[in-house]
Order: structure tokens, then sequence, then C-alpha cells
């Protein structure tokens, strides 16, 4: 452009990335000169991770989430059902080196059926991968019946 602005469209760290140089020169001939350095960011990109879907009552789960690509520093979280993780619920997250993080139920119980999601972060964005934890649990009384007697010729009902 005219006015000095260079434009770079579709940044791409092994062609752009780069000292670039300005050179400024007026009518009277004087120049200035400026450098700047380019660096470019990349986001991080969560690799798909599923878990088994028959997981009974008090089974152990583990997730795995893994940042394949994206700069470092890089954080990574963990949701449940779109909340931070609750300490009381006995989950555990575990991070292993700056690019994976581990999630790990002991024992699962109804309680943990529901979208589990893994956030990536860094200066230059953020990814989100979510999967969803069924356990199967075994049937409970809602009203555990009990022993009933009843005159012989009447009514009964249970």
């Amino acid at each position: 452009f005219p006015n000095g602005t260079l434009v770079i469209e579709n940044v791409e760290r092994m062609s752009d990335e780069a000292t670039y140089t300005c050179v400024a020169k007026n009518s009277q001939g004087y120049t200035a000169k400026g450098t700047l350095e380019v660096q470019v960011m990349v986001p991080p990109h969560i690799m798909p991770f599923e878990i088994e879907e028959s997981i009974y009552y008090g089974e152990s789960v583990q997730m795995t989430c893994h940042a394949s690509k994206g700069d470092r520093p890089m954080s990574i979280t963990w949701t449940f059902e779109g909340r931070d993780l609750s300490t009381n619920m006995g989950i555990k997250t575990m991070k292993m080196a700056e690019q994976t993080s581990f999630l790990t139920i002991a024992s699962v119980t109804g309680a943990h059926s529901g979208n589990y999601t893994c956030i990536a972060k860094n200066r230059a964005g953020e990814d989100r991968y979510t999967t969803s934890l069924h356990v199967k649990v075994p049937p409970r009384w809602i009203l555990e019946p009990t022993d009933k007697a009843f005159a012989q010729g009447s009514d009964a009902k249970v």
C-alpha cells in the first residue's frame, strides 16, 4: 500500500515468519529504516477421543486429551456439563507434559454420566473437544416392596 502498510493474508509459519525491514524515502532523499520480527502462533488442536460405550457402575474410566498442535505455553482444563470439575465427585486430572491431560474416575456412579469437555488454550486461541459418558447402573427400588396380608375374599392391591 502507498502508506507503507504490508498486509500478509493467510499467514503461514514456514513462509511468513521472518524479520521484515521497512525503508521509507522522502523527496529530499532522506531515508529511515525500521525492522520488526513476525512470529506466527499456532492455536491448539485436540485429537478426538472416545469412551467405551459399556461402562458399568463401579468400573474405572480414563480419558486422555492430547493437543497434537499448538504453541507453548499451553493450558489444558476439563469441564463436566459445562462447569468446572468438582473435586468431591471422585474425579482426578493429571497433566502429562504440556500437551496431554488425563481425567480419571476410579469408581463411576450414575452421577458421572454426562458430557466431559477438554479445553486446550494458548496465546493464539483455543480448541475444545466433548465426549459423553453413559454409566450403566443396576436398578434400585424407589419404594421397596413389603409383605402384605389380605383377608380372604377382599380386593388386594400391591
